[in-house]
Formats: structure tokens, sequence, C-alpha cells
């Protein structure tokens, strides 16, 4: 029986890793999220996406590419995190990854598990994924040369790995 949810574990962290051990980092990434789905009824994990990279725009950070083009070919339809700031560096880079997110043909969820700063459209509280729409809508219309320029270089990153 085919889950509801194909989940991307992602993670972003620092740059300061390549000095450290980023071998057990990954390893620790992979298992996290291996065993928060391993007893999952609705949801399979298809892959761990890590970034380890200084870099605050989103094409610019190869396994988030390699998750947004995992999207495109519906392949996941839930990106789980650890904290909203994996998923984007800045309130621009935030409203340019939804707009793209919102335009592919199927619905794509966010959970992270930030007790403040927490995406959750699964659940839904307080029409989160209409807010979310309603804000990457009104900034990337407000931003529409930006967000087409940050979208072309991202199809074309996404084509590189393809």
């Amino acid at each position: 029986m085919e889950k509801k949810y194909k989940v991307a574990g992602y993670v972003k962290n620092a740059l300061l890793w390549k000095n450290r051990n980023p071998e057990e980092m990954i390893r620790y990434n992979r298992n996290y999220f291996e065993q928060q789905f391993q007893d999952d009824d609705e949801a399979e994990l298809v892959d761990v996406y890590i970034d380890v990279t200084g870099n605050k725009e989103t094409y610019k950070r190869p396994e988030m590419v390699r998750l947004l083009r995992d999207i495109t070919l519906g392949k996941i339809n839930l990106i789980y995190a650890r904290t909203a700031g994996y998923i984007a560096a800045n309130a621009y880079e935030l409203c340019y990854l939804m707009m793209f997110i919102f335009e592919q043909d199927q619905r794509v969820d966010l959970f992270t598990e930030d007790p403040v700063y927490q995406f959750n459209t699964i659940d839904d509280y307080d029409n989160q994924i209409e807010e979310l729409r309603r804000m990457a809508t009104n900034y990337c219309t407000l931003y529409k040369d930006e967000y087409l320029d940050w979208k072309e270089k991202l199809v074309k990153k996404i084509a590189e790995i393809s």
C-alpha cells in the first residue's frame, strides 16, 4: 500500500562542519530521520538531503536543489526539517522557495519541529498553507523580476543534475 506522504528529510548545517567530521554529522542526521519515520503508517522517508554550506541562496545549496528536483519529479510531497532555519536563510528566500513549491502540480507540505516558528501544513493550524501561499504570492508579485531571476537560476541548477 502506498503511503500518503513521501518525505524528504532536510538539513542545512553551517560550513564549519567541513572542518569537523561531516561523515559523523551525515550519519547522525540520516539515522535521526530513519527513526522518525520507521513506524509511521502514513509516511515513507524517501531520502535525506544534507547541505553543508554557508550559502544562503537556495539554488547554491546542492542538496536542496536535488530535493526540489525530486519534488518536480513527484518523488516528494513533504519536506521535514528540524528547524525553519534549515528551509530558508531569510524571508525572501522563503518566499521564493514557497512560490516555487506552490507552482508545482502536486501539493507539497512542510513540517518543522520548531516550537516557536513551526511550519505544519499537514495539520494546517490557522490555515497555514494558505497564509504561506498568500505571503509568497504577495512578495513575488512585488519583486517579480527578482523572483524570475532566482527561479531561472534554480531551474538551471535542477537541469544540471537531471
